[in-house]
């Protein structure tokens, strides 16, 4: 088989928070290693992400979801989430092409 033939995926090196509060993710595919950054404040948006999807369509309380972020370890598993979703993304050859 030659590596044209070798299908390549995407696979998590390290996920790491800056001093500037950027998300840093570093994938690996093949020999090339890539980095996105997720800005500062991406707790924030995947907070209110996460809040708008469980309020209506699951019909949490405000009640309801902070105990869930705080005391259920939510925040950390949709941080996590979402890293995987990225690096799911970047699976693909032509998103893979796409990061600068």
């Amino acid at each position: 088989m030659s590596l044209i033939d070798k299908k390549l995926s995407t696979k998590l090196v390290s996920a790491e928070e800056n001093l500037a509060g950027e998300l840093i993710i570093k994938m690996k595919r093949g020999d090339e290693e890539k980095i996105v950054a997720l800005s500062p404040g991406y707790q924030a948006d995947i907070y209110d992400a996460e809040f708008v999807w469980r309020q209506f369509d699951m019909g949490w309380t405000q009640e309801k979801f902070d105990d869930y972020w705080d005391n259920d370890d939510g925040e950390e598993k949709e941080i996590q989430r979402e890293i995987e979703t990225i690096v799911d993304l970047y699976d693909d050859e032509q998103m893979w092409e796409e990061i600068a």
